[in-house]
């Protein structure tokens, strides 16, 4: 069985994690995978799958399209044999589903967030995204990928497709790159990911402010780039141990959290964040992390609460959060217990290899 994958994303994109992921564990287990996006012809060369480049430049807002009919092109140009299987991101399957079709070549919809623009973009996608799914239920043997339980329900809720026919692919985790080490001196929260001002970082300063005032001596580290980078930045120069760093490799990524005491996730109770399944939040139980975050089925994790992760409201998220600090900044012992509980039950939960079993079993499935 070939798999195609045809994706809007980038590889160099800090979402393209859960991709690589995939697609590297599937290869690894003897599936053949093709890689069709906009990405340069070199830079999937260190990955054990081959790529197809369709560089696609056009205004924000027309990529996808611009890209899907690059990808149809392809598609009618190139001979695949009937026991492939494509993986089609919703954002280009309204146009290359009817060609799969056409050649009888089994699809599976990849879901890992519905629209999350705001303003016109949402308008012009929401409608995009309601047709793809509509493929799904409307074909026999349709099925579709999404990113959490909650996500799987909303789907069901918006377009009626079976949830039979809807498999949850959670955030996983690479235990090897992501485990604990030794710690900083100085208790270290750490945000990484979008700094984007949707995300609620711009807040996360103030855990500085509030501990100096109860004299708890913080570092809160800040790891990505996005729309807040700048404002944060300025933020840095009147904040003591604020440190503000652009992206970093998966390697440089992992050895700085593992260095870390506590992870945070500010993300608010809105529907692009009660659906998701946080990658973040894996890496940092993995690396040994206490969490502190705001609740929202997002966050939570579905086997109910855990010592090492708070989840507090958002309006509370400062107060409650600093009381929390507070306590393990006083108690390293009870700190310490909650780092092994997180590296322990991302052991047994988080790794990638519970969603590429998950994703292999609905290959074999649609094929059949």
């Amino acid at each position: 069985m070939q798999i195609y994958w045809f994706t809007g994303r980038s590889l160099n994109d800090l979402c393209s994690t859960t991709q690589i992921a995939l697609a590297t564990g599937l290869n690894q287990r003897g599936y053949p995978v093709t890689f069709i996006n906009a990405d340069s012809p070199d830079s999937h060369a260190e990955h054990p799958w081959k790529h197809q480049s369709l560089p696609a430049k056009a205004p924000r807002g027309l990529q996808s399209r611009t890209l899907a009919k690059k990808m149809s092109s392809w598609l009618l140009e190139n001979e695949i044999s009937s026991d492939s299987v494509a993986l089609l991101d919703w954002r280009i399957a309204n146009s290359l589903v009817p060609i799969l079709q056409k050649r009888e070549i089994k699809w599976i919809l990849i879901d890992r967030s519905p629209p999350a623009d705001k303003g016109i973009l949402s308008l012009l996608q929401w409608p995009s995204w309601k047709r793809s799914w509509k493929y799904v239920h409307n074909n026999s043997s349709g099925h579709g990928c999404v990113v959490s339980e909650e996500h799987r329900n909303f789907v069901h809720k918006k377009t009626n497709v079976l949830l039979s026919s809807i498999t949850v692919l959670p955030a996983g985790v690479n235990l090897d790159r992501f485990k604990p080490s030794k710690r900083f001196a100085k208790l270290t929260l750490l945000y990484h990911g979008k700094l984007d001002r949707n995300r609620g970082v711009l807040a996360l300063p103030k855990f500085l402010q509030k501990a100096k005032e109860i004299e708890i001596d913080l570092c809160l580290k800040m790891i990505g780039d996005g729309d807040a980078f700048d404002s944060l930045e300025v933020m840095a120069q009147q904040y003591d141990n604020l440190e503000i760093h652009r992206s970093l490799a998966q390697d440089a990524l992992a050895q700085i959290i593992s260095q870390c005491h506590i992870g945070l996730l500010p993300m608010p109770e809105s529907e692009v964040w009660t659906l998701a399944s946080p990658l973040k939040r894996s890496e940092y139980a993995a690396s040994g992390l206490a969490i502190l975050g705001i609740d929202h089925s997002g966050h939570r994790l579905e086997g109910g609460e855990v010592e090492w992760m708070k989840l507090v409201s958002q309006e509370q998220f400062l107060e409650e959060g600093i009381k929390w600090l507070k306590i393990l900044a006083n108690n390293n012992s009870k700190l310490e217990t909650l780092q092994t509980q997180a590296r322990d039950y991302a052991e047994e939960n988080m790794s990638w290899s519970h969603s590429i079993d998950a994703l292999e079993n609905i290959l074999k499935s649609v094929s059949q």
